[in-house]
């Protein structure tokens, strides 16, 4: 069971994983759990506190959830196969290291992402320590300050302008 921002909470079943929000009772005046969401499967659910996304681990896949802060709804991001056979598999803030076990089981796994890819690429090949640069909008260019030298790039093609 795990409670999401005071507000919102996600617990399993034998079959399902159900989601209750707090709501006002207008006749009473006082606030009650209600069921606002269900997942009609079994597995274990993982979330950790400051991240949006949850993940239900069942013994053929793995379905990773993101929880709108707004109105608390899951909605299915992704679903891989559990390759590992693991009954949980625990991931940080940052999605770095992941953590896999089986229940009962005397052992656990460290995965780490095998590829970090923020789609940058090396646009110049000089040592660049203490350069600045400044985007240059009338002319699709940008300025590069380096000890002893400014250049203009192009934009598109990262090319020196002349």
């Amino acid at each position: 069971m795990f409670l999401i921002n005071e507000t919102a909470l996600i617990a399993r079943s034998s079959d399902k994983i159900l989601m209750f929000r707090l709501v006002l009772d207008d006749f009473t005046g006082e606030k009650e759990w209600q069921i606002y969401q269900t997942i009609d499967m079994g597995g274990n659910i993982y979330f950790i506190k400051g991240n949006k996304r949850i993940q239900i681990v069942t013994d053929d896949k793995i379905y990773f959830y993101i929880i709108d802060m707004e109105t608390y709804e899951a909605v299915m991001e992704n679903v891989m196969n559990n390759f590992m056979n693991c009954s949980i598999m625990m991931f940080g803030k940052k999605v770095k290291y992941g953590i896999t076990f089986k229940t009962n089981e005397k052992s656990f796994d460290i995965y780490r992402k095998k590829y970090v890819h923020d789609f940058k690429v090396c646009a110049v090949n000089e040592d660049m320590d203490g350069s600045r640069g400044l985007p240059i909008e009338s002319m699709d260019a940008f300025l590069v300050s380096n000890i002893d030298k400014i250049h203009f790039y192009n934009i598109h093609n990262f090319k020196i302008i002349k």
